[in-house]
């Protein structure tokens, strides 16, 4: 007996020495699940140029969700192993997420050699293995599942479903076993070289032999992935840009034209400036920094730079014709926009900003075109609403979600500060009864005590010069504001859009103090409305169409008589985002403006756009 146990005791040693060093798989690597927590900001290349049609600002956004950590805790020392049907998950899973963050990641500065390191495909030795995901599946009545699970019983060498059974009796993709037999392959022999009480026989010897030589290809695959992550892993580690910041950015290059025959002017009045708009070529830089102190949050800090003009009033006598993501800094940097969001449960989401917030970074706009105007880009009831506060907004159930938002452009201010300047109390209730069509009510009180200097006026810089300013700049204003929106679906790339909103604006003092003929208590109504639509992958997948058809904010009444609209403008919008590559966009785009001021003295206003759009 003594003989007969040396001998075996010898030739499981031989034989697993063997096996550990001609498959060295994943005795090599230990993927820690645990280290998979939701900790790192999602980096992904969804880029959202949306618009801050309040202040004419541009941000390049991004959803507020948190991915998987994509840096896995790579021991090679440790003994321990993922256990059996979670080793195919993670690995697909680690692999998937390492593709998104590499390809997010900037690559400026990694040198060509390195760059197709990083993207290369599987080592050329796996060239001529087998594609096992086009093999059939290990089901419980295959040999090999019954020769693991009986060794596994015997040998404890998994931990298995946590019932004691292996694999709860499922199939399993040959991946999969393969791992649950790697696992298993090292623990015994692990046993065996610490000489303890587990010694396997002749007979289960063999069948490990069987095992591997049936898996080999497997193995081999399995190993191979793993080397080729931790190759990334480590030049991902040594250019990353923080741990818990992520960086994303984007630069807008645009050349502007306008076209028309005279500067618009307010109803009253007759042209006689000409239009005199020259080609431009100009440009915007943003920089957005998204950092995570508990992987649910995120503290946004957004930095801009640029020299575009809008095409507003100073340029074509209206603000109908102004573009989205025209900032002018004088090619200065400027701090554009901070807030911190962090969630509420699993539904709901809170943000907190001194500066720059507005409610449709939260609050669905229903609006599907990637519009080119101001106008064009929502509804005028939350472009009144801008600066310093917070934001709030529930998902109650699939179906009904409800937002509420305060914000000042005077929060900053310490003469007026939160709530004693200009503000506005935003509140939305969103009903989506399907996956085609949503539906938005949304009230907004607004109250100025000089719209003309706030940041923000009566319709947030939309419509015409007596729609934003009904009782002029120095007269205290406020306004209770109402807007209906809505979306449908109508094929899987067709989608409308539309809007109608309506203001009425008080005069809070006298409007003599701006020159006009009225008393305190006054009453304005104004009244806008929009048509659009979305026509995406037209041409190439990714690329969009957008359309829009509407007519600006309009003072349809008002007890100053001198500030109603008689006429009415009507706003057409075509413009079409192409993609390039992933991240080089071209827009070309144009509007046109008929009666503009809803003034009919007016010549109708062109103007015509192309951008591109470079982010990183």
């Amino acid at each position: 007996m003594k003989k007969s146990n040396v001998s075996v005791t010898l030739t499981s040693l031989i034989l697993s020495g063997s096996l550990l060093t001609s498959l060295p798989v994943l005795a090599q690597i230990h993927l820690n699940s645990n280290s998979l927590k939701k900790e790192d900001l999602n980096n992904t290349n969804d880029f959202r140029l949306s618009s801050e049609n309040q202040s004419n600002l541009v941000t390049v956004d991004s959803t507020p969700e948190i991915t998987e950590n994509l840096t896995p805790n790579l021991n090679p020392q440790s003994p321990s192993l993922l256990n059996n049907r979670e080793n195919s998950k993670l690995l697909k899973k680690q692999e998937s997420s390492f593709r998104d963050y590499v390809e997010s990641q900037e690559l400026g500065q990694i040198p060509v050699a390195q760059s197709e390191q990083l993207y290369s495909n599987s080592p050329p030795e796996l060239e001529q293995i087998i594609n096992v995901n086009q093999l059939q599946d290990v089901t419980p009545d295959h040999w090999a599942y019954e020769a693991l699970s009986n060794l596994v019983e015997k040998y404890q060498c998994i931990s298995g479903d946590g019932q004691g059974n292996f694999n709860g009796k499922r199939a399993m993709t040959r991946y999969e076993f393969a791992a649950a037999l790697e696992n298993c392959l090292l623990k015994v022999t692990r046993s065996v070289s610490s000489l303890n009480n587990k010694f396997a026989t002749q007979e289960d010897l063999a069948t490990f032999q069987r095992l591997q030589e049936e898996f080999a290809g497997e193995l081999q695959s399995i190993n191979a992935k793993i080397g080729n992550l931790e190759r990334k892993t480590e030049l991902i580690a040594q250019r990353q840009f923080s741990t818990t910041t992520v960086l994303r950015g984007a630069v807008l290059l645009n050349v502007i034209s306008g076209f028309g025959d005279r500067k618009a002017v307010p109803p009253g009045s007759n042209p006689t400036e000409d239009l005199n708009v020259n080609t431009t070529f100009s440009a915007l830089t943003n920089l957005t920094l998204d950092t995570s102190f508990t992987g649910k949050d995120r503290l946004r800090t957004q930095l801009l730079a640029g020299n575009i003009n809008d095409l507003g009033t100073g340029v074509t006598g209206t603000n109908m014709t102004s573009l989205v993501g025209a900032v002018n800094t004088g090619n200065n940097v400027i701090l554009s926009s901070l807030f911190y969001e962090f969630p509420i449960g699993d539904r709901g989401i809170i943000a907190i900003a001194p500066t720059a917030d507005f409610p449709t970074r939260i609050f669905p706009a229903l609006n599907p075109v990637s519009s080119i105007s101001t106008f064009g880009a929502e509804s005028p009831i939350y472009s009144f609403a801008f600066g310093g506060g917070a934001i709030a907004y529930y998902q109650f159930t699939d179906q009904i979600a409800a937002g509420i938002s305060y914000l000042s452009s005077s929060a900053s201010a310490p003469d007026r500060g939160l709530f004693n300047g200009q503000y506005t109390a935003l509140t939305q209730v969103t009903y989506t009864p399907s996956d085609k069509i949503g539906i938005a009510f949304t009230y907004g009180h607004y109250y100025a005590p000089t719209p003309g200097t706030a940041f923000n006026n009566i319709t947030g810089r939309k419509g015409s010069q007596f729609a934003q300013l009904p009782f002029g700049g120095n007269t205290p204003t406020s306004s209770d504001a109402f807007g209906l929106q809505f979306t449908y679906k109508l094929t899987d790339k067709l989608t409308l859009g539309g809007w109608t909103s309506y203001f009425n604006a008080q005069a809070e003092g006298s409007p003599t103090v701006s020159n006009l003929n009225g008393s305190r208590g006054a009453d304005a109504d104004i009244w806008s409305w929009a048509v659009t639509a979305s026509l995406t992958d037209l041409g190439k997948l990714g690329s969009q169409l957008s359309f829009v058809f509407g007519m600006p904010p309009k003072v349809t009444s008002n007890d100053v008589i001198e500030r109603r609209d008689p006429d009415t403008s009507l706003h057409f919008e075509l413009s079409y985002r192409y993609p390039l590559t992933d991240r080089i966009l071209i827009t070309p785009g144009f509007l046109m403006i008929t009666n503009p001021e809803h003034n009919a003295a007016n010549d109708t206003i062109w103007v015509g756009l192309m951008r591109t759009t470079f982010v990183f």
